[in-house]
C-alpha cells in the first residue's frame, strides 16, 4: 500500500484488491476497527519511508531510468480505469507500458550522454 502512496501511477486502491484486503479495509474503516487500522497506518508510515529512501536512492543513481520507469508505471495504470477490460489484457499492457518506459529511459539516456 505505501508503494502506492510514494510511486505516482501506482494505485494503494488496486494493490489492496490484488492483495484480497480492499474490502476488509473498508469495512474497518466504516466501522473505525483500530485493530485492523492501526497496523495498516503503521505500515504504511514505515513502507513510506523505506520507499522514498530507496526511490530517492534510485533518482540520484539512475535518474532517467527511474524517470521513465515512473512514467511506465503512471501510463500502465490508465488501462484500470476503463471499464469492461479483461485482467489477462490489463497485465498485458501494463507490462508493455513498463517495458517501454524501461526501453525510453534507455533510448534517452544513451541520448542525453552524447
Amino acid at each position: 500500500m505505501s508503494v502506492g502512496v510514494v510511486v505516482p501511477g501506482i494505485s494503494s486502491t488496486i494493490i489492496l484488491m490484488l492483495l484480497g484486503v480492499y474490502e476488509t479495509y473498508l469495512t474497518s474503516i466504516s466501522l473505525l476497527n483500530f485493530e485492523v487500522l492501526i497496523p495498516m497506518g503503521i505500515g504504511l508510515i514505515c513502507g513510506s519511508l523505506i520507499f522514498m529512501k530507496f526511490i530517492k536512492f534510485l533518482l540520484n543513481k539512475y535518474y532517467t531510468k527511474t524517470f521513465y520507469s515512473i512514467i511506465g508505471f503512471t501510463i500502465g495504470s490508465i488501462f484500470v480505469l476503463i471499464p469492461n477490460i479483461t485482467s489477462g489484457f490489463e497485465i498485458f499492457i501494463s507490462t508493455l507500458s513498463i517495458i517501454l518506459g524501461l526501453f525510453i529511459s534507455y533510448y534517452f539516456d544513451k541520448f542525453s550522454t552524447n
